[in-house]
């Protein structure tokens, strides 16, 4: 009776421009039937809100997403409409908190306290039998009843999720990452997030067993930035020797190889809690003498490298890397013969991103 047409609400983030977002969005879904503005919120109208709401949080630059009622602004019935939906979604014993945003531009005349002490008292009454009541903040709250009011109509959010957050995706251009170990592929993620499309993975390996992590790590990577498609540089290498050199002889030997590739910036997953400062300055050095911009989006992370990776669903599997640069530059032209061969038998994959993706992978190498 109170509620009418669902929508979708996406909250940009704050570094994001709702128009290029807006463009982004109409560009990826095939269920958006029309877009519209409430200052910076988009609203979107389509087939099934509940899909198309997942679909579009896991886009980057968005902040959340809300399914939402489109209601009337005006006080009583808004206030109404906040009521009738609340009394039919809270369960006894909550504790419920109403909270009302009015976005810069909306032509209305009360605030927002306003409309949540009269949609409160009266739900606080109604409810009173199911021992229901109102919160003293959204932090104690069990249940949030979100409202926002835009210039054209009020907006009644019934479920909201967390968006992938940062920037849109490709606007700062390409990037090549790679994806051999926990490190690297946690890099990667926080460059995408960054801005940076990351169109092209390098995914080296030493034995099925390696080939096999970094193909799980290549379909994390996938699923978590909402990819269709994926380049995947299929890169096997042998390392000269075993032991505590052979962790930054691999990275010298991948990152080598990074340098050889077309792509013109590149993303090293080093972090100073990790690798020695010499190492990654002359890895960095080097990238700059052949032309390449290095990335290092963790190289000043150390305590915050846990909480990175359990947001990003990764498992953190670190070794500290402990030799001298001395010890490294004996085996340069082991190091030198092992990119060269690298380079050479590195197989380009095009494959396109589906509940099969990791099997993709591993039998197409």
């Amino acid at each position: 009776m109170y509620l009418e047409l669902s929508v979708v609400l996406v909250f940009p983030t704050a570094f994001t421009d709702d128009q290029a977002l807006a463009k982004v969005i109409q560009r990826s879904s095939t269920r958006i039937k029309s877009i519209k503005f409430e200052h910076k919120c988009i609203v979107c109208e389509g087939s099934n809100v509940v899909e198309l709401g997942s679909e579009l949080a896991k886009t980057f630059g968005v902040e959340r997403v809300a399914i939402a009622k489109k209601v009337s602004n005006n006080f009583s019935e808004l206030s109404d409409a906040i009521v009738h939906f609340a009394s039919t979604t809270i369960s006894p014993r909550d504790n419920f908190f109403v909270k009302v945003i009015i976005l810069p531009g909306a032509k209305c005349d009360y605030v927002s306290r306003d409309l949540e002490f009269a949609a409160s008292g009266i739900l606080s009454a109604r409810l009173t039998s199911i021992n229901a009541t109102p919160a003293r903040s959204e932090k104690e709250a069990s249940r949030l009843l979100l409202t926002v009011v835009g210039d054209e109509a009020a907006y009644i959010c019934i479920q909201i999720v967390a968006g992938l957050g940062g920037l849109i995706s490709g606007s700062h251009g390409s990037v090549l990452g790679s994806v051999h170990n926990s490190l690297s592929v946690l890099s990667t993620l926080v460059a995408a997030k960054a801005g940076f499309e990351c169109s092209s993975l390098a995914l080296p390996y030493s034995d099925g067993n390696e080939l096999e992590i970094s193909a799980k790590f290549a379909h994390l990577f996938a699923t978590r930035t909402g990819r269709k498609k994926q380049t995947i540089l299929a890169i096997p290498i042998e390392l000269p020797l075993k032991g505590p050199l052979s962790i930054l002889m691999k990275e010298k030997i991948i990152s080598k190889i990074l340098m050889q590739l077309s792509d013109h910036r590149v993303i090293f997953g080093f972090t100073t809690a990790v690798h020695p400062i010499w190492f990654i300055e002359s890895v960095i050095r080097e990238a700059f003498l052949v032309g390449k911009v290095p990335l290092t989006p963790l190289i000043c992370v150390s305590d915050e490298l846990s909480k990175f990776a359990e947001e990003a669903g990764i498992a953190l599997d670190i070794t500290i890397a402990s030799a001298s640069e001395s010890m490294l530059q004996r085996y340069s032209d082991a190091i030198y013969s092992e990119v060269k061969s690298a380079i050479k038998h590195t197989k380009r994959l095009q494959l396109e991103v589906g509940p099969n993706y990791l099997h993709d992978i591993i039998d197409s190498v």
